[in-house]
């Protein structure tokens, strides 16, 4: 007989065994816990925008070189900037720069071309929480996704402090998901998030496998291009040439010559493999992982909102992986989606914390030169990918997390600490850096945890 859940159980709905979307009754659910779940996430909500407005005015470098002249040349120019490759960026994000220069005044340029990335992170997540309410129906739960996206260090690092805009392709991968999860076709919000930045295609393994799982034409796959056309049909009219718009990519790629971009991928584990023989390896690693994740979607028998939602997390982790030339940023997507998946079930909360820490790692190695965490944090992620791998393979068993693989993972936090502490003393390390590394330590303590009860439930 199944053991009686606690009181918080009982509300949250987290704690359900692996395979299981939730369980409690979403009949029961009181008016009480939605109230509550409301008030969290406002105040949640409250939160976050003071947070945003208190660094609206932290400028990097690729704000003071990039985002501030371009969003200068679209308020100088208003809509005849169109006709002009003003930003290295797909059209939409230039017709996203003419509509925050009509609030010019309101504001400074720098805190307007950011908010762009607020609106968007803020439909980020009201998707995770979106997400989370489909499948499982628990309001609390939901709010937590909403909370937990709203707040997330790499969210408040990418668009309130560096003004990136990763949150807009975000977006729309988490939207395919959702629709996906619903047994619709997500096809379309895929080819969108394609047509903002390259990095949308990190979901495409998951949708080819969708595809055939679930039987859609292969014509759906035109939407890509016809999407990507469809959308910069304005500067077309506004005299940009159509070889110029359509280059957008190959340029982007043709930015950089390294095989990493301080992102915690396996370019850092292999760092003396030489650029030309990088970037095909890279690219026949992450074709031949992506083909087999789409086969896997199709043949597996398990099924769920929660199995769909772990497949992308997967596509989302293992693109960025495998791919040369990443920049530190790129595991957004994943992160994101982590959440959630730790919103429908508890056992995946290491998965979400550990994503974060190691975003953080990585931001701060650009914002701080404390570019030592990069490689913890790639040998986290390669922990996080093995961790997905088997938890997919064994299915409604679920995965107990190998204990030495976590004292691993503790030893190379403990490795970062002592080069802080010990082999240069004289490291101006920020407070947030170290709050971070104590939070990466206490999540290593308590993933071993979690294993050990893992392993004493399936006992029972």
């Amino acid at each position: 007989m199944r053991p009686t859940i606690s009181s918080i159980q009982d509300i949250t709905g987290i704690g359900a065994p692996h395979g299981s979307a939730y369980s409690v009754n979403p009949g029961k659910t009181s008016a009480a816990n939605r109230r509550l779940a409301i008030g969290i996430a406002a105040a949640c909500a409250i939160v976050g925008l003071v947070l945003r407005y208190l660094v609206r005015e932290h400028a990097t470098s690729d704000a003071v070189q990039f985002l501030i002249p371009w969003y200068a040349f679209a308020r100088n120019h208003g809509i005849e900037a169109l006709g002009e490759a003003f930003t290295n960026y797909t059209p939409l994000y230039s017709y996203l720069l003419l509509i925050a220069a009509q609030f010019d005044g309101l504001g400074q340029p720098l805190s307007l071309v950011k908010a762009i990335s607020v609106v968007f992170e803020l439909g980020c997540a009201i998707m995770a929480a979106r997400i989370v309410w489909q499948a499982a129906k628990v309001p609390l739960r939901a709010a937590l996704a909403f909370c937990g996206v709203w707040l997330a260090p790499t969210v408040l690092f990418n668009g309130a402090v560096w003004g990136q805009a990763d949150s807009i392709w975000t977006f729309f991968t988490l939207l395919s998901v959702s629709l996906f999860m619903q047994e619709r076709n997500g096809v379309l919000p895929f080819a969108v998030a394609c047509a903002v930045k390259a990095q949308g295609v990190f979901l495409g393994p998951f949708v080819l496998g969708m595809m055939l799982r679930r039987g859609i034409h292969w014509v759906w796959l035109a939407a890509v291009p016809v999407v990507y056309v469809a959308l910069a049909i304005p500067v077309f009219l506004a005299g940009r040439p159509f070889a110029s718009v359509l280059q957008v990519y190959m340029d982007q790629a043709d930015t950089f010559h390294r095989l990493t971009m301080n992102a915690p991928n396996v370019w850092v584990l292999a760092a003396g493999v030489p650029y030309p023989v990088g970037i095909v390896v890279g690219v026949v690693l992450a074709a031949a992982c992506g083909l087999a994740l789409s086969v896997f979607i199709l043949r597996s028998r398990q099924e769920g909102p929660e199995f769909i939602l772990l497949a992308a997390c997967a596509s989302l982790l293992f693109m960025p992986y495998l791919l040369p030339k990443m920049h530190d940023r790129y595991f957004y997507a994943f992160e994101l989606a982590s959440i959630a998946l730790a919103c429908l079930n508890l056992r995946y909360l290491p998965l979400a914390v550990i994503a974060q820490v190691d975003g953080l790692l990585c931001y701060l190695g650009f914002e701080y030169e404390i570019v030592m965490g990069v490689l913890p944090a790639a040998l986290c992620n390669t922990l996080l990918g093995f961790y997905l791998v088997l938890d997919l393979w064994r299915g409604e068993r679920g995965f107990c997390v190998p204990k030495m693989a976590w004292l691993g993972f503790a030893a190379s936090m403990a490795g970062l600490f002592s080069y802080l502490l010990l082999a240069n003393p004289g490291v101006d390390a920020p407070p947030s850096f170290l709050l971070v590394m104590s939070l990466a330590a206490v999540m290593a303590l308590t993933l071993m945890s979690e294993s050990r009860r893992a392993r004493v439930s399936d006992a029972v």
